[in-house]
């Protein structure tokens, strides 16, 4: 384990062992509403109302520190309490990127279930923190979330647009039914997982939720648009010229693919 404190945070590099010790997941578990889940770790803001679990948190990851690196325990866990108000930083080391999958399965327009086919408690605790607002009932692999109005539905399709959680590759699967049961049906749009898929990653590109008005996505285009077309960067470094013409042809394409299913 490595413990840095740098720009008014503290940055712990440990294997994936580190995030799994019993005084590290009741530091996540209580602090889950102000995580942010990285695809190589994740990032602990400060709260104010958990500071005693906090210290409890610095003490122990101080004590691990000192006793791993020969040092002062006493002196180490004093200098982590003095920046109990920094942000905490975990990083998991590179690793093979395990898939973990997802079913989804929506009851009609305003209920959805979420399962876990493989218990993983960080890709839970991810989704869990995501939909928070929207939870009605949970089990070790399940979630049921209420999604009876369009910001709800915005929220689960942010989420489902994440992919990579710690290493973890969310693989999510949708029954034949999904897009019809919670949306209604979609002229001349598949309904297998490539195609949903697809439909929230087009979406997600425009930032509009799915069933948004054709002039709502007009709008969104034309802006996205003039702010990507590569005639706006031709004096700029060949790189970034590539940015912007990869992302207005993806533009395009989603733009296409939307106007299709409108």
């Amino acid at each position: 384990m490595k413990v840095v404190l740098r720009n008014n945070a503290i940055f712990v590099q440990g294997s994936s062992k580190t995030l799994e010790e019993p005084w590290m997941e009741e530091f996540f578990d209580h602090h889950i509403h102000n995580t942010l889940f990285l695809d190589n770790g994740v990032l602990v803001l400060n709260n104010e109302n958990s500071a005693n679990q906090k210290e409890e948190f610095l003490e122990s990851l101080g004590k691990r520190y000192a006793k791993a690196n020969e040092l002062s325990g006493s002196f180490y866990s004093r200098s982590l309490k003095r920046c109990k108000t920094a942000a905490v930083r975990i990083e998991v080391p590179y690793r093979k990127s395990e898939k973990v999958d997802v079913e989804l399965y929506a009851y009609g327009p305003d209920r959805v279930k979420i399962s876990l086919v493989t218990p993983n408690l960080w890709v839970m605790r991810y989704l869990k923190q995501q939909l928070s607002s929207l939870l009605v009932n949970s089990t070790s692999t399940d979630l049921y979330i209420d999604v009876s109005s369009s910001l709800a539905k915005a929220r689960l399709e942010k989420t489902l647009n994440r992919r990579e959680v710690l290493h973890f590759i969310i693989n999510y699967r949708y029954d034949d039914a999904f897009m019809s049961r919670l949306y209604g049906n979609y002229r001349g749009w598949g309904y297998g997982n490539d195609a949903i898929d697809k439909m929230i990653r087009y979406h997600a590109i425009f930032e509009i939720p799915m069933g948004s008005a054709p002039e709502d996505l007009k709008k969104r285009y034309r802006m996205l648009a003039r702010r990507y077309h590569p005639d706006r960067v031709q004096t700029k470094s060949p790189e970034i010229i590539n940015k912007y013409t990869q992302k207005f042809q993806l533009l395009q394409e989603a733009y296409g693919a939307l106007q299709a299913v409108s």
